[in-house]
């Protein structure tokens, strides 16, 4: 099981959400956590290059991971409108 790594920007980002809301995105990284070697992840491009991304409902996680080290980093959690400005 990968290491959860959430920086100062994702734990603001949580902490906004609904509580419900809060939920759901824990569960998810929860979720890739104990799945992260078999997940097909999905990188990004342009200004998240490097990045990838983990959808939770309309909601999105954006986020490094190292198979060496088994940790996943969360750099911002954020609705699928908004979180890639």
């Amino acid at each position: 099981m990968y290491e959860l790594i959430l920086d100062s920007n994702a734990r603001r980002n949580l902490r906004r959400l609904d509580a419900k809301i809060q939920t759901q995105v824990l569960r998810k990284l929860r979720w890739l956590c104990k799945n992260c070697d078999e997940y097909p992840h999905k990188a990004l491009k342009g200004r998240y290059k490097g990045q990838f991304k983990l959808p939770s409902g309309d909601y999105r996680i954006i986020y490094t991971y190292d198979r060496h080290a088994q940790t996943v980093e969360v750099s911002r959690i954020g609705h699928r409108s908004s979180v890639y400005e």
